[in-house]
């Protein structure tokens, strides 16, 4: 349940002429929840299992761009889960002023379909401690509700 932190530098293939293109922010969030994975040391229970994340949907707010060769942190942690879904937020900061947050509802599939999340708490192996919905997921899940006819 800890904020997972990674460093990066904005290169070649992540740019749009000056700054970070804004299609290289979720690839980057992936990485991020795949690092939560891998410090809840669970990737192997994933690998057994054959369970993958899967986004359902995925917001971003940009306040500031990232620019060619600018260092960045992501810090990623899961801000909320239910029996079907966890959300994650992502932080990207360059000297400790954020510049991006994203916040991702992800599931997990296995060979069967959908994995209950109380699966991948028992996988984890310690306790956890429930988290109060945010307000922000909240009105997520209005709008993802709003969108379901399109």
């Amino acid at each position: 349940m800890d904020e997972n932190t990674l460093e990066f530098r904005v290169l070649f293939n992540d740019v749009d002429i000056k700054r970070m293109s804004s299609d290289r922010y979720l690839p980057i969030m992936d990485l991020g929840r795949i690092n939560i994975i891998l410090q809840a040391g669970l990737m192997r229970s994933f690998i057994k299992n054959k369970w993958v994340p899967v986004s359902r949907v995925a917001t971003i707010r940009y306040k500031y761009p990232l620019k060619f060769f600018q260092k960045y942190t992501l810090k990623s942690r899961i801000i909320y889960w239910d029996e079907e879904w966890v959300w994650t937020e992502h932080l990207f900061q360059k000297n400790g002023k954020k510049t991006t947050v994203g916040i991702t509802k992800i599931t997990f599939l296995g060979p069967d379909g959908m994995v209950p999340i109380s699966d991948v708490i028992e996988a984890y192996g310690h306790p956890v401690s429930r988290i109060e919905m945010p307000d922000v997921i909240k009105e997520l899940m209005k709008v993802e509700l709003s969108l379901q006819d399109l």
